[in-house]
């Protein structure tokens, strides 16, 4: 964990959610793409789940 968030959920770096991609069942590099869309470096798994879920789902 890189820190805590005010509401005591955890906070990844890029790196760690990076690494954790097999839990949110997708390949390192859509983990890493959803950061890039969503411009941030650390979130929530809350957050690194929703910005997957929009990574994938978006318009090419």
């Amino acid at each position: 964990m890189a820190g805590q968030k005010s509401s005591n959920e955890a906070l990844y770096s890029r790196d760690e959610l990076i690494n954790a991609a097999s839990s949110f069942g997708v390949k390192p590099e859509v983990v890493a793409g959803a950061l890039r869309l969503a411009g941030k470096d650390t979130m929530t798994r809350a957050e690194a789940e929703a910005a997957i879920k929009a990574f994938l789902e978006r318009k090419v």
